[in-house]
């Protein structure tokens, strides 16, 4: 207003107000000088109510930082609140809970998605309720939400939120009828020590969150100098990893199938092995759920399928007619586009039929239920693939996909082999198991079969193939040659 009556500008002004009822309001004044005396200055405009306006907009912004399902403060929103705080010069010290549902997915695999998206409303309201004004609540993906707060001197804040939000959570989740208890594993990191950037912050609170979740769930984990140095392990090993292929790190091992009548082998199953210049050995359950974590298990995948097919190749070529190779496959390359092109790629490469390969894959390409699953296990068949559940019995055993999806056989987990014949409650499940096979006209082979009883109780079960250290571990395929041919146990 100075600046218009000594230098004769215009007026453009927005300003907000509160009424007597406490209601707020704009205004919109524009004006500009008419005349100007050494004693007075006229002024000539207008008063626009803009409140209408006003509001839309705040709306128009709030919506754009709020995420739609739950209400709460979405991911981009979050990100640049943690960044505001975290600017050079603010003061105030500064925690994030890294929250993650524990078996929020079973929701999703017996309801559906529609009744997951109304447990994450409800979680929403719970972690609202327990953190109250002392922090801010963000929706960060999926299952996954932070909580941002401030805490200055309270130096037991953090803690005491997390501690919150696990008594909230200790009252079951009921959804559709169906009660679920739904808990909630926990990281907290704090600035500076444990970041000074956003992302640093959240993936300390994230490493320490997995630890949490590691140790048994529902509790709370401070990142800590120890979890740092994991978390300087896991890049290394993601480092090594994302070369290894290209590096020529990576080697199959084959494992006997048999005839568990004669011992005779007829087909292998491929084992990926990794041996890395500075790593040294690295067993697969050091690094397999590391790369479908990344992703990079798409690349390794399609290496071994490769690979595999071109052994099975060399094999026959050398007078040995294996049935088949068998190879595992993550349930991220069944939820990729390039599995159907990768397998096809491989059996051409190495000229194979369809039926010369079978994918081994775990119950969870199941319930993972995305349209593209059942198109992929089509076209898979369609080409004369083998299409195996592996471990079966070990996980969430959804019969109803079993009648839907067009596989050909299931794997018997040796978590239940083992205890047999003298467990009773491992002889029920394999009989169980064995009757759902054979009800369904799908094949079962046993794995980790390491005694003569074992091999006898699958034989009087009716199984007519199986694997295990009774027979031979992995070993390269040259050894594997050696012993075609000759029975791979003594009969008794």
């Amino acid at each position: 207003m100075e600046h218009a009556i000594r230098d004769g500008r215009g007026i453009n002004l927005d300003l907000q107000g509160t009424r007597s009822d406490g209601e707020m309001y704009w205004i919109r004044l524009m004006g500009e000088r008419l005349a100007a005396t050494p004693l007075s200055v006229q002024l000539t405009g207008t008063l626009q109510d803009i409140t209408g306006p006003k509001l839309a907009e705040e709306a128009l912004r709030e919506q754009a930082r709020t995420d739609p399902m739950t209400g709460l403060l979405n991911r981009d929103a979050g990100l640049g609140d943690l960044e505001q705080f975290l600017a050079p010069g603010v003061e105030d010290r500064v925690a994030v809970l890294y929250i993650d549902l524990d078996r929020f997915k079973i929701v999703n695999d017996v309801l559906g998605h529609a009744a997951g998206d109304r447990l994450l409303a409800s979680a929403a309201r719970r972690l609202l309720r327990a953190v109250g004004d002392e922090g801010s609540v963000v929706r960060f993906g999926g299952d996954e939400f932070l909580v941002i707060c401030r805490f200055g001197n309270d130096a037991t804040r953090p803690a005491r939120l997390a501690q919150s939000i696990l008594t909230t959570f200790s009252e079951n989740f009921r959804v559709d009828g169906e009660e679920f208890s739904i808990t909630a594993s926990i990281g907290i990191a704090q600035s500076p020590e444990h970041g000074e950037r956003p992302q640093q912050l959240i993936q300390s609170a994230d490493v320490a969150m997995y630890d949490s979740k590691r140790r048994g769930r529902n509790a709370w984990q401070v990142f800590s100098a120890e979890l740092a140095e994991q978390q300087v392990e896991r890049l290394q090993l993601e480092t090594h990893l994302r070369r290894a292929v290209d590096n020529d790190e990576f080697e199959l091992v084959y494992q006997p199938q048999v005839d568990l009548a004669s011992g005779r082998t007829v087909a292998a199953e491929a084992l990926i092995r990794w041996r890395n210049g500075s790593l040294g050995e690295m067993p697969p359950d050091r690094f397999i759920q590391h790369a479908e974590t990344t992703g990079d298990i798409i690349e390794i995948g399609s290496w071994v399928l490769h690979e595999a097919c071109r052994q099975l190749s060399r094999w026959r070529a050398g007078g040995m007619q294996l049935d088949r190779v068998a190879v595992n496959v993550s349930y991220r390359q069944f939820l990729g586009e390039d599995l159907v092109r990768t397998v096809r790629s491989a059996l051409a490469s190495s000229q194979l039929p369809g039926s010369s390969l079978e994918l081994e894959f775990t119950e969870r390409v199941l319930i993972e239920d995305e349209p593209d699953t059942l198109s992929t296990f089509a076209e898979l068949r369609d080409m004369g693939v083998v299409l195996t559940i592996d471990d079966f019995g070990e996980g969430y055993s959804a019969l109803n996909y079993l009648r839907r999806l067009p596989i050909h056989g299931l794997k018997l987990s040796q978590l239940f082999v083992q205890g047999v014949p003298d467990n009773h409650s491992d002889v029920a499940v394999c009989q169980a198991v064995a009757g759902i096979a054979h009800s369904l006209g799908l094949e079962l082979i046993a794995e980790g079969i390491e005694t003569e009883a074992q091999r006898a109780f699958l034989l009087r079960l009716g199984l007519g193939v199986g694997q295990g250290f009774l027979f031979q571990r992995g070993v390269p395929a040259y050894q594997l040659r050696q012993h075609y041919g000759s029975p791979l146990m003594v009969l008794g």
